[in-house]
């Protein structure tokens, strides 16, 4: 009877394994990019590897996005901006002066003045307020280009052109006035005129955003997003040939073209089975790795759950970053994975599992060679000093080099691809620094899953070999021969698993 029961059980273990496989492989290959992946590598300023390229079909020649920036801009510059011009106050500017000067009468600034003064005082400043207003005189300064164009409309009709730096804004207003006091020669009413003139006068011109606006998108939609054609068949470039300017253009255009759009139909599941095949052949090399020689975690549904489970959702997330800003994909803390598996595991398969999971992702980031190496080395370095990391100080520094060597291999396949390091952005490398830090979410990460998944880490065995544990606390005061004793065994379990680099906590 207990062998059936042993058959049975083995049979559901068994069962679940398999459907645990296609579920994870389901997934992966369910998210991962239905287009084709350009075939041919290549990287600015280094000679053209394979054959030569002949293009395979019709193709258009994408400018760059500083190209098609430096086009918005300029057509914002050519395409007039709209502003209206508000007539209500030069009609009243002088019956305006007259009530302001009534006002006034008492005034010191005006009361020493006879009738025929406060006549010129307020010919001059009517005439000022009217060069004003025949220039312009803006409600605010706006951001705008300085040689931008303007448009004056007077019910819905261009009445004048002229550019934004001609029109009067209202930090300049105090300027003109002083001008224009100087060359009419009448400086010695100069305080009068300005105070009468502020008090009267108001902005003219009114910005029309919506118009402006909508002027501004009509030629800015018109903008062609491609420079060029080139015509099947049309050599591309020879081998031996630096990829480097144009070449290098018309390279990113046709890798563009050839992932961005698929074909035909049938050539979308012809694409969709080749990504499967890959999926399958990379889980299934899991799987033997861990039959052959992790017996214990193949047979242990958690265990074997636990590593599925962690190889699906970093590619889940790493797909889901890509389609949104492939930029990001380096603060994604991969390096999770090797440290995960070794806290629970081994270092053998974490490395491997690492591994090829950093090999299946290639398939979907840009610059894949540049992204599998930079991750290899980071999970080398993250094996070789993770060691103890249920101690915070070696955690902390194992972090601080996996951060460096990212930043180091980076900043090198940079200084290749580009020969300089003039255009070097800073911001890459804070997004190691963010991975860096991400990465120390190991601890909480830890916990969670020895909760779901039934796992025991050394976090866990350290707390286990607390001699403040009450349960020990209970055996020292009770049996003190058989607590020390136990502890006597505990250390000599320990050395002798340190010497034959065994798991010392486990021994312990």
């Amino acid at each position: 009877m207990s062998k059936l029961f042993n058959s049975i059980n083995k049979g559901f273990s068994r069962i679940f394994r398999i459907l645990l496989f296609i579920f994870s492989a389901f997934l992966i290959i369910y998210f991962f990019p239905k287009s084709g992946k350009f075939k041919y590598s290549f990287e600015n300023g280094r000679p053209w590897q394979s054959e030569n390229l002949y293009a395979p079909f019709d193709f258009a020649i994408k400018k760059t996005n500083e190209e098609i920036n430096d086009e918005i801009n300029i057509a914002k510059i050519n395409t007039p901006l709209f502003f209206e011009v508000d007539t209500t106050f030069i009609n009243k500017s002088s019956d305006l002066l007259d009530e302001r000067l009534n006002e006034l009468n008492n005034d010191s600034l005006f009361n020493v003045y006879g009738d025929s003064e406060l006549v010129n005082i307020k010919t001059n400043s009517l005439k000022i307020i009217n060069e004003v207003y025949s220039i312009g005189l803006i409600e605010e300064n706006y951001d705008f280009k300085e040689s931008q164009q303007v448009s004056l409309l007077l019910n819905n009709k261009v009445v004048n052109s002229t550019s934004y730096d001609k029109l009067i804004k209202p930090e300049n207003l105090i300027t003109f006035i002083n001008n224009r006091i100087i060359e009419l020669n009448i400086e010695l009413y100069k305080s009068q005129i300005i105070s009468l003139v502020f008090d009267v006068i108001t902005p003219n011109i009114i910005y029309n955003k919506i118009l402006s606006d909508e002027s501004i998108n009509e030629v800015t939609i018109n903008i062609s997003p491609n420079r060029g054609f080139v015509e099947k068949e049309t050599l591309i470039i020879s081998k031996g040939e630096i990829v480097e300017g144009e070449k290098l253009i018309i390279l990113e255009s046709l890798k563009n073209e050839y992932e961005v759009n698929s074909s035909s139909f049938s050539d979308l599941y012809l694409i969709i089975s080749a990504y499967s095949l890959l999926v399958i052949l990379s889980l299934l090399m899991i799987v033997l790795f861990i039959r052959k020689f992790e017996r214990n975690i193949y047979e242990n549904n958690n265990k074997i759950a636990f590593v599925y489970f962690n190889i699906t959702l970093i590619i889940l997330i790493t797909t889901w970053v890509i389609d949104v800003n492939s930029n990001y994909v380096y603060i994604i803390p991969l390096c999770i994975i090797p440290l995960l598996f070794k806290a629970f595991f081994d270092s053998r398969i974490a490395f491997f599992i690492h591994s090829v999971t950093i090999m299946l992702l290639g398939f979907i980031v840009p610059n894949s060679y540049e992204f599998i190496f930079l991750n290899i080395i980071a999970g080398v370095v993250t094996i070789l000093t993770s060691d103890n990391i249920y101690k915070r100080a070696n955690l902390f520094i194992a972090v601080a080099q996996i951060t460096l060597v990212y930043m180091l291999a980076y900043f090198s396949f940079y200084v290749i691809h580009e020969g300089n390091i003039e255009n070097l952005q800073l911001n890459n490398f804070a997004l190691f620094i963010l991975c860096g830090l991400l990465t120390l979410f190991i601890y909480p990460l830890i916990y969670i899953y020895e909760k779901l998944f039934s796992l025991v880490s050394d976090v866990s065995l350290l707390e286990l070999s607390d001699t403040n544990s009450n349960l020990l606390k209970e055996l020292s005061n009770k049996a003190p021969g058989t607590f020390h004793h136990s502890l006597n065994v505990a250390n000599l379990a320990e050395a002798c698993a340190n010497e034959i680099n065994a798991n010392a906590l486990l021994s312990r």
